[in-house]
């Protein structure tokens, strides 16, 4: 972001020397194209174009939907869309130079004042401010459990704000000039491009460590973490770019260099992490980036200098910010493919005991082994995150081996799945929401709770419940059991043991908590079911015994897969009746 006035010096800015990995040894999903790249799957239409005021930036919308948030910098005012009817309707005047702003939880907003240092409330009193240093810019996209986040351009910093509690959270250092950041979707990690670096740094948002600081290309601007937390995707300017970075390794693993623009700079993307839209902020276009095959496929007119681009929460539109031209061009995004309920998908979930299965004599490998034959799944959903597989699957073919840190402590996977979707043709699917940051998080704070006066009580509870639990499968003796694991009664158990520690430490333990990780694994698990529906294929859903009960229940909730019982399978591999 420059100072609001200086268009002209953003375009003609010279081309600070960074710090840049060379992205030429990078892999590209295919040929691309700089001219002709309309394609049929990729319809993106400007379906209206609103003058909105001088020189707009950050756009946000109501908690309804039904109003977008203009700030106005040129006029040191928001001015407010009525999305029903695409017209400004009203405008009000607020900060010095205010940049972005995003909903305050009791009403009203919080401001960015790109010409002052500071963070201001408006449409709420009274009126408050928070110094945060030279050149608050565009907020990221995400706001994650209360907290937004926000770059200090010349300050060298980022800034976590809680909306709730109304107060400034944390400041991180960042490199030279940050730009926009973005956040994974649990708020573990921030990603923040810096301008002048040629970087990005990565911060741990849960301990406040700085991660990585990882060269990426010349003038990275902006980007987005995938909607699948797998790749943050980073627009770069010398030369125009896109770099993925995986989220675990923090390696750049692709680029895409051909369709964009003058000086892309940032990045959205579609709610179903299909489409990716970037604002070309040095010329007047916005390109189209189909995510999988890492290839730009389009490119619109849409307004003088581009310079902020957000969609709408209906996943239908998005809403770019021209600059220069002072208006507001709202696009229609393609939409996803209607999928039919029928034929209907069958699931299965079965309970695993991780480390046990290797010393299990009723529910041991083999037994996984031939049950997993006897089910012959076409997709195996996995307790394997999805920014760590790639990596898993490579050492698998290459060795027939795992090294990959988080899969290979699971042996369901390393010494059965594997081989078998080799040996079967099945696909394994990683969906769990689990990674590092959130562990030693989670970790750390449950290492405090036992000598925390304040939470003696809250332990006992929770001590008591987990003694209970062991108790009763100790008595009945069936804990390795796979019929007894794969039963109503099982999960009972389960969920009386594990509700104090939802109830009582959900939110200390952030997003490493039960309910949240629970919610965080449904979500990969819902993504790839709507993905596939209606195909008239089988999945096995393969997580932790003392998660399944809570995955049926919200398996559940849909209609348009049909439940499996492990039961007649058990049958058919001969596991004996207790």
């Amino acid at each position: 972001m420059e100072r609001p006035g200086s268009s002209s010096a953003i375009v003609a800015a010279a081309i600070v020397a960074a710090a840049t990995v060379s992205t030429a040894a990078l892999p590209s999903a295919g040929p691309e194209r700089a001219s002709g790249l309309r394609q049929d799957s990729a319809r993106v239409r400007v379906v209206a174009t609103l003058e909105v005021g001088a020189q707009p930036h950050g756009i946000r919308f109501s908690p309804a939907g039904d109003s977008a948030f203009v700030a106005l910098p040129g006029e040191n005012a928001i001015a407010v869309i009525d999305i029903a009817r695409l017209r400004v309707t009203r405008r009000f005047e607020t900060g010095r130079g205010p940049l972005d702003l995003v909903p305050l939880a009791s009403g009203g907003w919080l401001v960015s004042e790109f010409g002052a240092e500071t963070l201001v409330t408006a449409l709420t009193l009274p009126e408050r401010r928070w110094r945060v240093g030279g050149g608050p810019s565009l907020f990221a996209s995400r706001i994650i459990a209360d907290r937004a986040y926000i770059s200090s351009e010349f300050a060298d910093t980022l800034t976590i704000f809680d909306v709730r509690a109304q107060a400034v959270v944390s400041r991180h250092a960042t490199g030279d000039r940050p730009y926009p950041p973005a956040v994974t979707s649990d708020g573990s990690l921030v990603f923040v491009p810096n301008r002048n670096d040629g970087s990005v740094t990565v911060i741990d948002a849960l301990s406040g460590a700085i991660v990585r600081t990882i060269a990426v290309c010349g003038q990275p601007y902006g980007g987005a973490v995938t909607p699948d937390d797998v790749n943050y995707v980073v627009a770069c300017a010398a030369p125009p770019q896109l770099v993925f970075v995986n989220t675990a390794s923090f390696e750049p693993v692709a680029a895409v260099t051909r369709g964009l623009d003058r000086r892309p700079f940032s990045v959205a993307f579609s709610a179903d992490g299909r489409w990716g839209l970037v604002n070309n902020a040095g010329a007047s276009t916005v390109s189209v980036l189909d995510a999988r095959a890492r290839r730009i496929v389009d490119r619109v007119e849409v307004g003088q200098q581009p310079i902020a681009i957000r969609v709408h929460p209906d996943g239908r539109r998005a809403f770019v910010a021209s600059e220069v031209s002072g208006t507001i061009a709202v696009l229609d995004l393609p939409p996803a493919p209607r999928r039919p309920l029928e034929p209907a998908n069958e699931v299965i979930v079965l309970g695993m005991i991780h480390g046990e299965h290797r010393t299990s004599e009723r529910y041991g490998l083999d037994v996984l082994r031939r049950l997993l034959r006897e089910i012959r799944p076409d997709y195996a959903l996995t307790e394997i995150p999805p920014n760590r597989f790639d990596v898993a699957q490579a050492e698998f073919e290459q060795t027939g081996a795992i090294s990959e840190p988080r899969v290979r402590v699971f042996p369901e996977y390393v010494d059965v799945m594997f081989p078998l979707a080799r040996e079967m043709s099945f696909e394994i699917v990683p969906t769990s929401a689990w990674n590092a940051y959130m562990n030693t998080y989670r970790s750390a704070v449950l290492s405090r709770l036992p000598d925390d006066p304040a939470r003696a009580m809250d332990w006992a509870v929770y001590q008591h419940a987990l003694a209970e639990r062991d108790s009763v499968l100790a008595a009945e003796g069936n804990g390795d059991d796979p019929r007894f694991i794969h039963s109503d009664r099982y999960d009972r158990i389960m969920d009386i043991a594990y509700e104090p520690y939802d109830r009582l430490f959900n939110d200390d333990l952030g997003p490493g908590g039960w309910g949240n990780i629970n919610r965080g694994h449904m979500s990969h698990i819902n993504r790839v079911l709507d993905e596939h529906r209606g195909e008239g294929k089988r999945f096995v859903v393969t997580y932790g015994a003392g998660h399944k009960g809570r995955i049926l229940r919200e398996l559940r909730r849909r209609n348009d897969i049909v439940l499996l019982d492990a039961g007649p399978f058990l049958d058919r591999i001969g596991v004996p009746r207790r």
